[in-house]
């Protein structure tokens, strides 16, 4: 009997800010599933690392650059998907300025550095969809995925918190006019992710005691967003749509 097939064989994936951290591992997991990935990111060297990765454990990538801040660049990233694939599928809008991200408290925050974040965390996420959106609705079938954050709901993360809240706006708004098109539009809230970069923006004590705070009191990699991912991805979600899932051990308190 030969191997089941993959469940995204056949499609193709843009993967932004997939040099390293969550992105990496969204890339790879989305290749292993028989994606063709697009490892779009401002750091070449990186992009080709995960490509690397995705290459040598037998699946299909191509390292892109992009800035996703930058309308022109990610008009040119399309293109170039149209080019060598043809077509595009899924859409993972992960690039943010998140590992060497300042946590001035909002009252004294730079307002030219403020908009610097809003430039790639939420105008990135506008701009990379509003080039991509098309060859996923050639393709009459489409996923988009926002990785925004548990972060805001928790009172402490300042101008990043705002603009993943900025994220859940443009989910549903996209939702909405992608809908007829036979696309999805989700995100995915993490809780803490135990990654380079969150170490480096937030001390231990403060990342154990979130995880004290936490149903499911463990140290998350990024790891434990993948199956959300995949799931989002996959045609079993077909009628998920304007969702924002909040995959943290249940630490985060709603109403």
């Amino acid at each position: 009997m030969g191997e089941p097939m993959a469940s995204l064989t056949d499609r193709v994936a843009v993967v932004t800010g997939a040099a390293q951290g969550i992105g990496a591992v969204y890339a790879q997991a989305l290749a292993a599933e028989g994606a063709a990935v697009v490892v779009a990111d401002i750091r070449a060297e990186g992009a080709a690392d995960t490509v690397a990765a995705i290459e040598a454990a037998g699946g299909k990538a191509v390292a892109l650059s992009v800035d996703v801040s930058d309308r022109a660049s990610t008009l040119a990233l399309a293109e170039e998907v149209r080019s060598r694939f043809g077509t595009a599928h899924i859409l993972i809008n992960n690039a943010a300025i998140y590992h060497s991200m300042r946590t001035d408290p909002q009252m004294t925050v730079d307002i030219d550095y403020w908009r610097k974040v809003f430039s790639v965390n939420v105008d990135g996420a506008l701009l990379m969809t509003q080039a991509v959106g098309p060859l996923l609705i050639e393709a009459g079938w489409g996923r988009v995925i926002m990785q925004t954050s548990t972060a805001p709901y928790l009172g402490t993360a300042g101008h990043y918190g705002v603009t993943k809240l900025a994220l859940v706006g443009l989910t549903r708004g996209f939702a909405k006019e992608l809908g007829p098109h036979n696309i999805t539009v989700n995100a995915i809230a993490p809780g803490p992710i135990f990654t380079d970069a969150t170490l480096s923006i937030i001390n231990e004590d403060r990342l154990d005691y979130l995880m004290g705070q936490q149903a499911l009191p463990m140290r998350a990699t990024p790891q434990e967003l993948v199956g959300t991912l995949l799931h989002l991805c996959s045609d079993g979600a077909a009628w998920v749509t304007a969702q924002t899932l909040f995959v943290d051990g249940g630490g985060t308190p709603r109403i």
